[in-house]
């Protein structure tokens, strides 16, 4: 009974990943791997088209993200590295960060539910959904903020979602 069955594996040291926290997501072929990062990239172009539609928005590499735990160990040059390499000065001398995202699937990165409230609503019954008319569900998600502002955007994913759109390829 002290077989490895060999499920999980581990990260290679050479991705270099910020976190422990953060799990591996590996696929079968090349095929799959687009089809899930179309998906993704699809889906946080939603998001975003709702909550900051005027807004340029960058992934940060998977590799890179970090947890709530990882806070309370991270050298600060994380955030010069990953965050602010590319911040601008506006014309009135203020500091602008570039906003950035990735994907999360910690729910305790991503405590905010982003639903849609009916522009029927009357102020009395809450109406508010939390899925889409085709009933994928709005996005969960959450921020890094500096100042009150968030400079960048944790967005949920669940693997089950990613891999339904795996499932849809022809060689599936």
């Amino acid at each position: 009974m002290n077989q490895k069955i060999n499920i999980i594996g581990i990260c290679p040291e050479t991705l270099l990943f910020q976190s422990s926290y953060v799990p591996l997501i590996s696929f079968k072929d090349e095929e799959q791997k687009k089809a899930a990062e179309d998906y993704i990239t699809g889906e946080a172009k939603k998001f975003f088209d709702i909550l900051l539609p005027d807004q340029e928005v960058k992934p940060l590499a998977y590799p890179m993200l970090i947890t709530e735990l990882d806070f309370q160990k991270i050298d600060m040059r994380y955030f010069y590295e990953n965050l602010f390499y590319d911040l601008e000065r506006k014309p009135d001398g203020k500091l602008e960060a570039k906003i950035k995202w990735g994907i999360t699937f910690d729910e305790k990165c991503a405590p905010i539910n982003l639903g849609y409230l009916s522009p029927k609503y009357d102020g009395y019954e809450p109406k508010i959904k939390y899925t889409s008319s085709d009933g994928r569900p709005y996005r969960r998600y959450g921020t890094i903020d500096i100042n009150g502002n968030a400079i960048f955007y944790y967005i949920y994913f669940t693997l089950q979602e990613i891999l339904d759109e795996i499932k849809q390829l022809p060689n599936s």
